[in-house]
């Protein structure tokens, strides 16, 4: 049920009868029927208050931000030196093939026909030995245009002496702007982490700065005296490339303090595979209890401390099984190959491997 605040019982029409009430009470003996001359005058009034009882709610929000403040979310962060990420284009080489002397200006527009999603090319190439490369961004900022290899094939407008054009390695780069929630995390977490020279806590809010990394966790002393990890995320938990942590690690190296050595990684992806043998309740399939399953888990998953080795009990993802609407019962049940406790280490970004239901 959606929030009331307490000024939604405070309509103009109560408004202006509270104030009639106390004229009266005051001593007033005025004529107030509708229509009269004081009864016109408390109307006006009434609803002016009643307009400015109606900015109440939203001053909470000014002062008292939370993920959904919106714009009020960044002027509180700004006050603190903090800004929404703006998001970067991902860019990508193309390589183009087709008649040597080929002149292929910066600024030809290329697409991926799969998705419509449109790159430009930035430097100008000319085709030697049938081929040419040339760097491309993406038209606009987003993780969207992380396009694999093989999806920039077209162009919007051919060149004469072109035959084709190809996208050899993935675009990457490519990051969306800071979520509201992502930008209150950071800021709720600058407000309440103390943060010192070089602590635990600088280390995380350093990596969370820089543009694509959403989460973020220190290791001290993790190889010996002197040594940190940062471990580093995207929105979603998941793994960022290499464009993303390299840029991570030199702002790092520009502030952290003399003395120490960093190493900054990125998640990566870790499968884990589900497999149950399973009584379905009537009415449902192995497919749908597969979702049911999936989804459980995958909620498991996400609510672990991030960037912490941790071990998840058997039971908590035998619970996930037993709580789907589909499962009446089970005979057997293994997460991982195994029916024991999971550990997920500090670098690893779990999600649900091949699920099996039989």
């Amino acid at each position: 049920m959606a929030a009331t605040s307490p000024y939604d019982e405070l309509t103009p029409e109560r408004i202006k009868a509270n104030m009639l009430s106390d004229l009266e009470v005051k001593g007033a003996h005025i004529d107030s029927r509708e229509g009269s001359y004081a009864n016109t005058l408390v109307s006006v009034a009434a609803y002016q208050i009643y307009k400015l009882y109606q900015q109440f709610p939203s001053l909470l929000s000014m002062v008292f931000p939370d993920e959904t403040a919106g714009e009020y979310i960044d002027k509180n962060a700004a006050q603190v030196g903090m800004v929404r990420a703006p998001g970067k284009k991902a860019t990508v080489p193309v390589t183009f093939t087709g008649a040597n002397g080929t002149y292929i200006p910066a600024g030809t527009a290329l697409y991926a026909p799969e998705s419509g999603l449109q790159y430009i090319t930035t430097q100008d190439a000319t085709i030697a030995d049938g081929t040419a490369t040339a760097q491309a961004e993406a038209a606009e900022i987003g993780a969207d245009y992380n396009l694999p290899a093989g999806y920039i094939t077209s162009m919007y407008i051919n060149v004469a002496g072109v035959l084709s054009v190809r996208n050899d390695v993935a675009a990457t780069g490519g990051v969306n702007e800071e979520s509201d929630a992502d930008l209150y995390a950071r800021y709720h977490a600058r407000r309440t982490l103390p943060i010192t020279s070089g602590n635990k806590n600088h280390y995380i809010t350093w990596a969370t700065e820089v543009t694509g990394v959403a989460y973020a966790n220190c290791i001290p002393l993790w190889n010996g005296n002197g040594t940190v990890k940062v471990v580093i995320a995207g929105a979603d938990r998941g793994p960022v490339d290499e464009t993303i942590r390299s840029a991570c690690a030199a702002y790092i190296e520009e502030n952290r303090p003399i003395g120490a050595t960093v190493t900054v990684v990125s998640v990566a992806e870790r499968e884990i595979p589900l497999t149950a043998s399973v009584t379905l309740v009537e009415g449902y399939s192995t497919d749908q209890v597969g979702d049911q399953l999936e989804a459980a888990v995958n909620e498991l998953l996400s609510s672990q401390p991030f960037g912490t080795t941790v071990t998840i009990p058997f039971s908590r993802f035998l619970a996930c099984l037993l709580q789907c609407p589909g499962v009446a019962d089970y005979s057997a049940y293994t997460v991982d190959g195994a029916s024991a406790a999971v550990t997920i280490n500090a670098g690893d970004a779990p999600v649900v491997g091949t699920i099996t239901i039989t």
